[in-house]
C-alpha cells in the first residue's frame, strides 16, 4: 500500500464516505451469549385439537393424549474477523501526525466492520428464510403489487403486520419511487429519518441500500424485527504505542460475530430471488 508523504499540506484528513449500520436494532436480544460461543434455544410444540366426546363413558373425552414435545436450535458463533496494521513513526510524523491512531479504529470501523457486517447478516438473513418467491423481476408497474402479494403471504403464515422491514438495492428502489401505482405507498418521498429509511409501503418500513449489500440474486428482502439473533462475542481494539517489532504504534482488532435465523419464527423472513428455483 502506497505511503504518501507531506510536503506542505494540510493536516486534514479527506475522509471518505460511509454509511451506518442499516441492520443494527432488527434482532431480538433475549438470548444471551455471555461466557460461552454455544447457545441452545427452545421451543415448545403444540398440541393437535380433538373432538370432545361428552358420551364417552371410558377413556379421556379429551380425545388421544400426547406428550409435550419441544424442538432445539443450537447457535454457535462463528465469524471470527480481525484486522493488524502499523503506524510507522517516521511516516506518521512526515504526515502532520494526521494517522492518530484513534482516528484509524473509527475509519476502519465506519468504513470496513459496519458494511461488512450488514452485508454478513442479510446474506444469513435470506438464507434462512421461511417464505421464498423466485424468477422475480419487478417493473415501476408491477412492482407496489409485488411487494403487497409478498406481505400477503407472510399474513397469511400467520406473521403480524407489525415492525416489518422491507431491504431493498438503490437501483431497484428506483422502480418502487416511480412506480405507476401508488395505493398503499405511505410518505415514501419523506427524508430518511433512521439509517437508509425511505419511507413505508404498506406499513413495511423502506430501508434503500447500496446494490453490493443485497445477497447475490436476492432482489428484495422483508424481515420481521425479532426473527433472529446477531450475537457479539467479542469486540476488542486496541492501539499498541509501543511494539517490539516497529518504531511506531500497532492499531489491532478482532470480532466475533453472527446472525441466527429462529427456526420457530424463519416465516417472519421473505425472500424474493431473481433466479429461478434449484
Amino acid at each position: 500500500m502506497p505511503i504518501n508523504l507531506a510536503k506542505r499540506a494540510s493536516d486534514k484528513v479527506v475522509e471518505r464516505f460511509k454509511l451506518a449500520s442499516c441492520t443494527e436494532g432488527l434482532f431480538t436480544a433475549k438470548y444471551k451469549w455471555t461466557g460461552v460461543a454455544t447457545v441452545q434455544v427452545y421451543s415448545v410444540d403444540t398440541l393437535p385439537l380433538h373432538d370432545y366426546n361428552k358420551a364417552l363413558t371410558t377413556g379421556s373425552r379429551f380425545g388421544t393424549l400426547t406428550e409435550l414435545g419441544d424442538t432445539m436450535q443450537e447457535m454457535t458463533v462463528g465469524d471470527d474477523k480481525a484486522f493488524n496494521g502499523s503506524i510507522d513513526k517516521g511516516y506518521n510524523t512526515s504526515q502532520l501526525m494526521i494517522k492518530a491512531a484513534s482516528g484509524v479504529l473509527r475509519r476502519q470501523t465506519d468504513e470496513v466492520i459496519i458494511p461488512y457486517v450488514d452485508k454478513f447478516r442479510l446474506n444469513k438473513l435470506a438464507e434462512g428464510a421461511g417464505l421464498n418467491a423466485y424468477s422475480v423481476s419487478l417493473t415501476r408497474e408491477n412492482v407496489i403489487e409485488t411487494l403487497m402479494t409478498a406481505g400477503a403471504e407472510m399474513s397469511n403464515n400467520k406473521v403480524p403486520k407489525s415492525e416489518r422491514v422491507l431491504f431493498i438495492g438503490e437501483t431497484e428502489a428506483i422502480k418502487v419511487k416511480l412506480a405507476d401505482q401508488v395505493v398503499g405507498v405511505d410518505k415514501l418521498a419523506e427524508e430518511s429519518v433512521v439509517n437508509g429509511v425511505a419511507g413505508t409501503i404498506d406499513g413495511m418500513q423502506v430501508r434503500v441500500v447500496p446494490d453490493d449489500y443485497m445477497p447475490e440474486g436476492v432482489v428484495f428482502l422483508i424481515v420481521r424485527r425479532g426473527v433472529a439473533v446477531a450475537p457479539k462475542k467479542i469486540e476488542d481494539f486496541r492501539v499498541l504505542e509501543e511494539h517490539p517489532d516497529i518504531s511506531g504504534a500497532v492499531v489491532q482488532g478482532r470480532f466475533l460475530h453472527d446472525c441466527f435465523v429462529l427456526s420457530t419464527l424463519k416465516s417472519g423472513i421473505y425472500a424474493a430471488h431473481s433466479g429461478a428455483k434449484d
